[in-house]
């Protein structure tokens, strides 16, 4: 007896292991629930909706169907486990697809190397074993904690971002380039674009069919996803914020396996994380932009439907979330886990804070502010700002025209001095000198172009935020009004996320104009006897 029911309970347990390979070998999903206990035996699993979102998605880089992918999605929701540990484990097990080769890497080493050990930990252990431990075998000679490979020529390294160099992969997943605090440093952000845009297409195995996927939260606007989605560069973008926004619901070409979805027509607006689905109505600041995207048959992938309505609250209650914002700030809590680089309205400059107006009164006394550059074939690079403000009768401010554009040292000069003609000579004109020569040789050479108009070049004071603060204090009190523009649009755009945005033209335009006007109450102190504004 006592035989008959050992071999009862090993056919059982043998029936059980072959259902669990089965369902893991169809759903990445299905894998993750299973090998949870292997990696986290203490802990229970919690299963959210956004992690089948993840799954499929990573599903179809497996199937060929996409091979660029960004995931947004906030801390603690599983992305680094699902990406780096679970998903290149269920490849080579249920997939049976061995000869895979993953390249891992995060802004640090040491977090490369922990999710390396948690998938080493996963495929050498009994319950992965007993399932698929036929497809392939661990090479001891090379079977380390920043590097392990099997028998059948796959293998998973691990390194720092910023080192990713000599290894090339089917695979490579960048988790988190940037921290938070690297975020904030101009340095940092653009050595991690060099990386992403330069080093990481050369590592891959096949140029075209090779994967990259990127899973990070949003911490700037030139973040490493900012520069991937503003150069559209192919990528797949799954976004889900913590708290659902409904003009920001998240669509992409992957048919969702948790919901019913039908297929739609649709363009993606990257800037402001947007899509217009066929029919709906675009603002007319964003229909050139929008215009220029590609036109996708799309899925609908954030199964909520209300307005602030939680990602995970098995895990995230509200009152978890409430409490994160508190110690998150508004723009950590944006971007960390609403995946906006600015709170939403705007961080110091917030869009409520500008009310449109159709006229400009009389008497209004003008200064158009530059921010000058030099440059016309990169689309993300700075561009060449000149901002309108005029002070009004009543003592406030009305922004009257704004203007940025990327163009070579002649076009710039070009765009000023029509710019000039088009304002009149009754509007000052103030712009940056540079400390060094060539700084000065350019702004002697501005002015003297501008020969009959109220024009002058002075060095910049302080960092641009100090700069622009008297104009955001203004424009809280409500002191400032906006002219009814095409331009309305794009202004508010980029000052809504200053100062992490990564585009400040504008702003520091806007402050050198603000501060140029600000400097006196009456029009007569503002440009004196001879012309020219005083200093």
């Amino acid at each position: 007896m006592e035989a008959i029911r050992a071999q009862r309970q090993t056919r059982e347990a043998n029936q059980r292991i072959d259902a669990e390979a089965e369902a893991a070998g169809v759903s990445l999903s299905a894998y993750i629930r299973g090998a949870w206990h292997v990696l986290e035996p203490g802990r229970a699993y919690r299963h959210g909706w956004h992690i089948d979102a993840i799954s499929d998605h990573l599903g179809a880089v497996t199937n060929d169907q996409i091979n660029r992918l960004i995931i947004n999605v906030p801390p603690g929701t599983m992305k680094s486990l699902a990406v780096g540990v679970f998903w290149p484990t269920w490849e080579w097990g249920p997939l049976n697809k061995p000869h895979l080769r993953t390249l891992a890497t995060s802004y640090k080493e040491s977090l490369a190397k922990r999710d390396n050990i948690k998938a080493r930990r996963l495929v050498q252990s009994d319950w992965f074993r007993d399932r698929w431990g036929q497809n392939f075998n661990l090479m001891p000679d090379q079977n380390s904690t920043l590097k392990f490979e099997n028998d059948k020529s796959g293998f998973r390294a691990a390194m720092a971002f910023k080192s990713l160099t000599g290894e090339r992969g089917d695979r490579v997943i960048i988790d988190d380039p940037l921290s938070v605090d690297q975020a904030k440093s101009d340095a940092e952000r653009l050595n991690a674009q060099e990386t992403f845009l330069e080093a990481v297409p050369n590592r891959l195995s096949d140029p075209e069919m090779s994967a990259i996927v990127l899973v990070m939260q949003r911490l700037h606007e030139g973040d490493t996803t900012g520069i991937a989605l503003a150069k559209n560069l192919g990528y797949e973008h799954l976004m889900l914020p913590m708290e659902f926004e409904p003009d920001r619901c998240c669509f992409t070409v992957v048919k969702p396996s948790y919901m019913e979805a039908e297929p739609v027509e649709g363009r993606y607006d990257a800037l402001k994380q947007v899509w217009y689905l066929e029919g709906s109505e675009v603002p007319e600041g964003r229909k050139e932009y929008v215009d220029k995207a590609e036109p996708k048959t799309v899925y609908r992938q954030d199964r909520r439907t209300t307005e602030g309505e939680l990602l995970f609250e098995e895990r995230f209650p509200r009152t978890v979330v409430e409490r994160d914002k508190v110690s998150l700030g508004s723009v950590g809590h944006a971007g960390q886990n609403q995946q906006r680089p600015a709170p939403r309205g705007g961080g110091m400059f917030k869009r409520s804070y500008f009310s449109i107006v159709e006229a400009i009164p009389a008497g209004t006394v003008f200064v158009r502010g530059w921010d000058l550059a030099a440059t016309e074939d990169d689309p993300t690079a700075a561009r060449t700002a000149g901002v309108k403000i005029g002070r009004m009768p009543d003592g406030k401010f009305i922004i009257a025209h704004c203007v940025a554009e990327r163009a070579s040292p002649a076009g710039v000069r070009k765009l000023i001095k029509n710019t000039a003609e088009q304002d009149g000579k009754d509007c000052a004109v103030s712009m940056p000198k540079d400390p060094g020569q060539a700084g000065k040789d350019q702004a002697q050479q501005l002015v003297a172009m501008l020969a009959g108009y109220k024009a002058k070049a002075t060095p910049e004071s302080g960092d641009k935020v100090t700069r622009a603060e008297p104009l955001s204090a203004q424009c809280e009190a409500g002191n400032v009004v906006m002219l009814k523009g095409v331009w309305n649009d794009a202004f508010l755009d980029e000052v809504e996320v200053f100062p992490n945005g990564k585009l400040k033209d504008i702003v520091d335009a806007s402050s050198r104009a603000f501060n140029e006007l600000a400097t006196s109450q009456r029009r007569t102190a503002l440009f004196g006897t001879s012309g020219r504004i005083n200093g």
